[in-house]
């Protein structure tokens, strides 16, 4: 080897970086949760769901966050399963205003 000739020297290439998610909003996942628990619970549960979800989908808009589909999905069950449950109630009432009319009076029929 002469003293004209260098070596070869090694290139790295740093890979870019990954840009990364934006997180999930706690809240929507929250949300979502207690209105798969009205199974268990009824309204206790759906009408939380409801708020959570409204306040989830409001900090999703602000923030950029992950999690709109499940923040809406809690939101859309919390409202069928409270009116669900209203439906119940008022049916509960009216059969026993019923039952206590024909009980009143027996030959009404």
């Amino acid at each position: 080897m002469d003293a004209t000739t260098t070596t070869p020297t090694a290139t790295y290439v740093v890979p870019a970086p990954v840009p990364a998610d934006p997180p999930h909003n706690v809240l929507a996942w929250v949300s979502l949760g207690l209105a798969v628990a009205f199974v268990f619970f009824g309204p206790l549960t759906s009408i939380p769901a409801i708020i959570t979800g409204h306040i989830a989908r409001s900090q999703i808009r602000a923030k950029g966050e992950l999690g709109d589909a499940a923040a809406l999905t809690g939101l859309v069950l919390g409202y069928v399963f409270t009116a669900l449950s209203i439906l119940g109630v008022v049916a509960f009432v009216v059969f026993f205003l019923g039952v206590a009319a024909v009980a009143a009076n027996p030959y009404m029929w």
